[in-house]
């Protein structure tokens, strides 16, 4: 099984980072339309992405401002939609907190501030001849890049 794995640094502290990530606002903000997230284990966080049936996440792992995992549950049949490949898929998202002087030179550009944001975000359980791997893999760089990072420094700054 193959892995999508993205590295996002986010001008924002980690509170407001994991806010973005479990939060129904926070979600509603950067990836569509949710419907419900309760950030407790076992809930269900519920995405309407216009699809016609909701895109459904179990949470199975939680520590606040820290991490959080998910499960696909939803069974897509529609060969047509990205997330008919996801059902027992494992997303996780994992949050550290950096500090500027130790980037380096090269990459300080990057950071505004002293202290930042690193996103460690998983999407585990590809087949390795999957039909959607790399076009989720795209997705997923710029929704965390563009939207999730966009939305997080919007909000803290």
């Amino acid at each position: 099984m193959d892995t999508i794995h993205h590295e996002v640094w986010i001008n924002a502290d980690r509170k407001s980072v994991f806010e973005a990530i479990t939060a129904k606002d926070g979600l509603d903000a950067w990836w569509g339309r949710a419907v419900a997230a309760v950030p407790e284990i076992g809930s269900l966080v519920e995405f309407d992405h216009g699809l016609g049936d909701l895109l459904r996440m179990r949470i199975t792992d939680l520590v606040p401002g820290e991490r959080v995992a998910w499960e696909c549950v939803s069974a897509f049949s529609d060969p047509t939609n990205p997330a008919s490949d996801w059902l027992g898929h494992r997303l996780s998202f994992e949050l550290r907190t950096e500090r500027r002087d130790g980037v380096g030179r090269l990459l300080e550009p990057l950071v505004t501030g002293e202290e930042f944001t690193v996103l460690e975000f998983r999407h585990a359980g590809w087949a390795t001849d999957s039909r959607w791997y790399a076009f989720c893999n795209c997705a997923w760089g710029e929704t965390l890049g563009g939207g999730l990072k966009n939305h997080c420094e919007a909000a803290s700054g």
